[in-house]
């Protein structure tokens, strides 16, 4: 990455942005670190997986990127209705609770913000 894309993550966004892009980065290394005694290719990788999705959208929210927001609400969507529809089974538990529901408060933040998006 160059200097000037981390300067324009940094500055040009609201205030709290960068602040959620951190908390983003921080879930990931603990979801990874708390994954990272199980073999790679099981499902307990799912949810450092998904927060790598969320991670890196987050990262081009902070940029401002029209299409970041709508990956961020898409995953956040995605998100809510596997938790809804497979609420029962405890063999997905591990992916359906990544974020909720702080991820739905950041999405209403990208949502108020998003006139400002290019």
């Amino acid at each position: 990455m160059n200097q000037s894309f981390i300067k324009r993550v940094w500055q040009k966004p609201p205030v709290l942005f960068p602040f959620v892009l951190v908390f983003h980065v921080l879930m990931l290394a603990f979801s990874t670190y708390t994954f990272s005694s199980e073999p790679f290719p099981s499902a307990g990788w799912i949810q450092p997986l998904w927060m790598l999705l969320y991670t890196i959208s987050w990262l081009f929210v902070c940029d401002l990127k029209r299409w970041a927001a709508f990956v961020y609400l898409g995953l956040t969507t995605l998100n809510l209705m596997l938790r809804f529809v497979w609420a029962d089974d405890n063999s997905l538990a591990l992916y359906i609770d990544t974020l909720f529901p702080i991820d739905v408060l950041f999405t209403f933040f990208v949502m108020f913000y998003y006139k400002k998006f290019a």
